[in-house]
């Protein structure tokens, strides 16, 4: 890992710890193990090293939903119509583990928690990543997999919210409790098997 690396790597690990706003640029450093003035010839300031983490968060984020089953932008009918349940609550446990237990996203999630009352474009970005643009988000595949007839005919932003609201709820519930991963994936899974059955088309 180069220096580069590391310092973007603790600064997000500090401001998970103690939000963007109380930590320091000397603190960064010191946890690096670099003298301040090493630390400048890498990052600006403070304010780069965060729109660094901005950057590294979303290109994450980017790979994960890549990666999972349901895909991130609407394709044909077609491949709707082969979603089953069992996909939908493998994505469901993808997405919940990654912002539950990915080094980069719980961190992120993290920090943004500690400042969304303190800084209001750090809240925008919360909400933008976590409320209404993670609904955004499902709204757009729930949508697909109502007109391909998985899931039945009604309002795709009230099934979002139906989907997202438990992983977000478990969220909270497990967030200080990371050694619970069967607890939590048990209880996922029950919430989105009662999910499908209930709203399947």
């Amino acid at each position: 890992m180069t220096t580069k690396e590391r310092i973007l790597n603790e600064a997000l690990r500090l401001f998970s710890e103690r939000g963007y706003s109380d930590v320091y640029v000397g603190d960064i450093a010191e946890a690096v193990g670099i003298k301040a003035p090493s630390l400048y010839k890498h990052y600006k300031g403070k304010q780069e090293i965060f729109d660094s983490c901005v950057e590294k968060f979303y290109e994450r984020m980017t790979q994960v939903r890549n990666d999972l089953l349901l895909p991130d932008t609407p394709q044909s009918e077609l491949s709707y119509q082969t979603v089953d349940i069992n996909q939908i609550i493998e994505f469901a446990i993808g997405l919940f583990m990654f912002y539950w237990k990915d080094e980069v996203a719980s961190r992120f999630r993290r920090m943004l928690m500690l400042e969304r009352y303190r800084n209001q474009d750090l809240n925008k970005i919360y909400e933008d990543l976590f409320v209404n643009g993670a609904v955004q988000h499902e709204e757009t595949i729930f949508s697909s997999l109502i007109t391909a007839g998985v899931i039945k005919k009604m309002d795709s932003h009230i099934v979002a919210l139906r989907f997202y609201t438990p992983i977000y709820y478990l969220l909270q519930k497990y967030d200080m409790h990371t050694e619970q991963v069967e607890d939590a994936k048990k209880e996922l899974v029950s919430l989105v098997t009662e999910f499908c059955e209930t709203y399947k088309g």
